[in-house]
């Protein structure tokens, strides 16, 4: 699990405090690891803070992390998560967030956007879907709408 949480040497008081200040955070949730880099990195250049993980497990382990320490301001403003992983698809994660009530916009990205994951994800408010291949400037263009970068 790869989180950007900064230099690793901060206190925890500080740390809570330093990252709260570093810009918009965006929990992407891909298991191909090359494209999680890549999307990272975009990401990160364009202002975000973000928090990797690798399949919707661990995502669904950090999100219940930030709900059971009591901290739902630590959650994400954005979920950026790809449908197609083991285990647990992409809208089973938004349909937990769902359940656990956090309305966390999300967007999917799928390689196999047929009509009815388009409906499942618009009837759980997680749309756009972007399907593969897709531009990064499309994507960004939509992360900025949903989740504007802020100074941090």
């Amino acid at each position: 699990m790869k989180r950007s949480t900064g230099t690793g040497r901060e206190t925890g008081a500080q740390a809570g405090a330093l990252e709260a200040l570093r810009g918009t955070h965006v929990l992407l949730v891909e298991d191909d690891d090359e494209m999680r880099k890549m999307l990272a990195f975009v990401l990160r250049r364009s202002g975000y803070r973000v928090t990797e993980e690798r399949d919707a497990f661990q995502a669904l382990e950090y999100l219940g992390n930030i709900l059971l320490d009591g901290h739902p301001d630590r959650a994400p403003q954005l979920i950026l998560i790809d449908q197609c992983m083991p285990g647990v698809c992409g809208l089973d994660l938004i349909q937990a967030t769902r359940t656990a009530g956090m309305r966390i916009p999300a967007i999917l990205i799928t390689a196999f956007g047929d009509a009815e994951i388009h409906n499942r994800a618009h009837a759980l408010d997680a749309t756009p879907v972007l399907d593969k291949p897709f531009r990064m400037g499309e994507l960004l263009a939509i992360v900025q709408r949903l989740a504007p970068a802020t100074d941090g």
